[in-house]
């Protein structure tokens, strides 16, 4: 069998690693091979081309570097299982999943390769695996710059939080799915494919591989500016207590699809990632990838 180990040098412990990682792989696979990320995206050029001569792929990094893994093995035929080092601020696909973040931990569980499928959520082209979202506080975790990340770890999010809580705006959006349909203001949307999003254990019940992801939507008077400070307080009983606690209501709507079409100029936050500022569909590929767990 055939492995391909990825490391991306700028996510957490970087570089510090990866010999004994490699040296674990090699317990398991015939052949390890290594790459070392060079760029945003790189993971996308490599595994376009060299997927097909593959087993697994095991990544190190946070969920960025796990969403770009995802866009580039989603929806292909006979693509490899993921087996995930997470190395990163937040960690949120690998706490759903019970992956450690002690390296060594978490190799024992790739080297065992229990595989679990799971679902994974197309954004007009590209796809992400546990969270997509816009309004506020979804810009705090790609503005915040990686070195604070890498010194002060979640806390970094903490001080780009605070600005979004005192000025946060709510946008215009046109929300449409069989199971909801919303237009007016809103202060936050989010597709919840997870049980932690942010580090926050938002539903630990959640089903990761049922065909649908939940939404919540917070609404807001029509044509105000900010955010306002109920508004607030919804949102942070959502990321105290979870968002099952939360009752459907002319200010919260939340429900379960595997489509939804949304009309708002806003970017988009894909896995903690900036997306596109457009409008987009939203489907959700049941069993789209396959990680080990």
């Amino acid at each position: 069998m055939k492995c391909l180990y990825i490391s991306n040098p700028m996510s957490g412990n970087g570089k510090k690693n990866n010999n004994k990682i490699i040296e674990r792989l090699k317990e398991k696979y015939e052949v390890v091979d290594f790459v070392e990320t060079q760029y945003k995206s790189h993971i996308i050029d490599i595994l376009n081309e060299k997927y097909k001569e593959y087993d697994t792929v095991v990544v190190t990094g946070g969920d960025g570097t796990l969403n770009e893994t995802v866009n580039a093995l989603a929806e292909k035929e006979n693509a490899p299982k993921i087996g995930y080092i997470p190395s990163g601020t937040c960690n949120d696909v690998a706490r759903s999943l019970n992956i450690p973040k002690n390296v060594d931990k978490a190799l024992d569980i790739i080297l065992k390769d229990n595989v679990m499928e799971y679902d994974i959520m197309k954004v007009n082209g590209s796809y992400c695996i546990y969270v997509c979202g816009i309004g506020i506080f979804t810009s705090t975790s790609y503005d915040t710059k990686q070195n604070a990340k890498r010194k002060m770890g979640r806390i970094a999010y903490f001080f780009g939080g605070i600005k979004e809580a005192l000025f946060g705006k709510t946008f215009e959006v046109e929300f449409e799915s069989d199971e909801l349909n919303y237009k007016g203001s809103a202060s936050l949307l989010l597709f919840i494919n997870s049980k932690s999003v942010a580090g926050f254990k938002l539903n630990k019940e959640a089903k990761l591989n049922d065909g649908k992801v939940d939404v919540v939507l917070f609404c807001e008077k029509n044509k105000r500016k900010f955010v306002s400070l109920m508004g607030k307080i919804r949102i942070a009983k959502m990321f105290l207590f979870g968002y099952k606690k939360l009752k459907n209501s002319k200010k919260i709507k939340v429900a379960s699809v595997d489509y939804a079409k949304v009309k708002s100029c806003m970017y988009i936050n894909q896995d903690g990632e900036c997306g596109e500022c457009s409008d987009f569909e939203l489907k959700v590929i049941q069993k789209g990838v396959k990680i080990i767990c």
